[in-house]
């Protein structure tokens, strides 16, 4: 059996992996635009911190590969996808051919309709092209702005004050940033504590425009915000041009099944690109999920894919957070603002649906794994937020 993978993200490679150790006879081949192997797209914060150097952001050598017999093929861009001959067309007119094919192929920054977006001295952050290119920038500057207050836009400015100098002013839409993990009063301790590392977060701020040479920011309400660059961290847009053109079934996402298969027999997606039940995650735990439950429908064994709960970690020069949630009802909160830490732990019916960490991980495996168990923790919500509450005894 021929498996063919568009894409050499986390979902590609976990992927070619498992299909590998579920199938030893077959021939696995990666297509990727990208000139390098697979590296964990946090890396790259690692990198703009100065923490690793390029060669260090690789996860496997080329022996690894080599190893399993998994064939990778960097700088081959695949333009065109037909599903009736079972082939794709890659740049320069090569066609291959493929019995299985998973469409791992990720998503691109989002750029939103602000005039001035695509000019010279506007970066984005998606590969690790785009992290060289904004360290070197960084290097140079004294002032940079940040379109949007996410977990990407606050990661790669604190990274780059810490390892550069450059003084960081994020542009955040909201009341505080991270909305959509952390309620006001989590985001107001972020921002102090962001604050106090060199980062600046500028809340209520719209962006009606980029200031020629990318100089700053005009914002809706009529205030500059100057810079020597801008970063634009707003997002990012599942990759399905392929898809699309090809005539798979395409919404927000790659519109997948619980086996991962999309409209056409055959074809799987995961990761980034892929829709499952109206939500495209656009998370790591997310993309390892649904790589392996695809790796293994592509083998013959069957497996389903039932969603993720989300959740995400982020570290901002030592601070650490960790937010999942899932809808609820009780909520319960612990504050510590002498030592920067917060807890929020939200339950509907008794179960664990959410929470939030600020300032500490403790128990953050635990806790996620009790929000995707459902168990009934009744009696015990109020013993859940003390640091010396045996979570593993649960």
């Amino acid at each position: 059996m021929r498996v063919v993978i568009v894409g050499n993200g986390v979902a590609g490679v976990t992927a070619a992996r498992a299909i590998r150790e579920g199938c030893p006879e077959a021939e696995i081949e990666i297509y990727t635009a990208e000139d390098w192997h697979y590296y964990p797209r946090p890396q790259l914060i690692e990198l703009l911190a100065g923490r690793i150097g390029p060669e260090q952001a690789f996860l496997y050598d080329e022996r690894w590969y080599r190893e399993r017999g998994i064939k990778v093929h960097l700088a081959s861009p695949v333009e065109e996808l037909d599903p009736k001959r079972g082939e794709l067309r890659l740049r320069g007119g090569k066609r291959v051919s493929y019995d299985r094919l998973l469409l791992a192929t990720g998503a691109r920054a989002a750029l939103p309709a602000v005039p001035g977006i695509t000019q010279e001295g506007v970066f984005t952050l998606r590969t690790l092209a785009d992290a060289l290119r904004l360290r070197e920038r960084a290097r140079a500057a004294k002032r940079m702005v940040v379109l949007g207050g996410g977990f990407l836009g606050l990661e790669a400015a604190s990274a780059l004050a810490a390892s550069t100098g450059v003084r960081p002013l994020v542009l955040e839409r909201q009341s505080w940033p991270l909305s959509r993990q952390l309620d006001r009063q989590g985001g107001e301790l972020l921002m102090r504590l962001l604050r106090e590392k060199g980062v600046e977060v500028v809340t209520e701020a719209r962006s009606a425009a980029i200031l020629e040479g990318a100089r700053g920011v005009e914002l809706a309400d009529g205030r500059l915000i100057a810079g020597d660059f801008v970063l634009v961290a707003a997002g990012i847009e599942p990759e399905c041009s392929l898809a699309r053109a090809a005539g798979l079934a395409v919404n927000k996402g790659i519109i997948v099944d619980e086996r991962l298969q999309t409209s056409v027999p055959g074809i799987y997606a995961a990761g980034d690109a892929a829709e499952f039940e109206g939500k495209v995650y656009g998370i790591i735990p997310a993309a390892l999920e649904q790589a392996k439950v695809a790796a293994l429908n592509i083998v013959g064994q069957e497996a389903s894919y039932r969603g993720t709960v989300p959740s995400n970690t982020l570290k901002v020069s030592g601070l650490d957070l960790f937010s999942a949630q899932d809808g609820g009802y009780k909520e319960l909160r612990l504050v510590d603002e002498a030592h920067g830490t917060y807890k929020k732990l939200v339950f509907k019916e008794g179960r664990l649906v959410g929470a939030i960490l600020l300032g500490t991980r403790e128990n953050a495996a635990q806790l996620a794994r009790l929000i995707a168990s459902g168990q009934d923790l009744s009696g015990y919500e109020e013993a859940l937020l003390a640091d010396e509450f045996d979570l593993k005894g649960l």
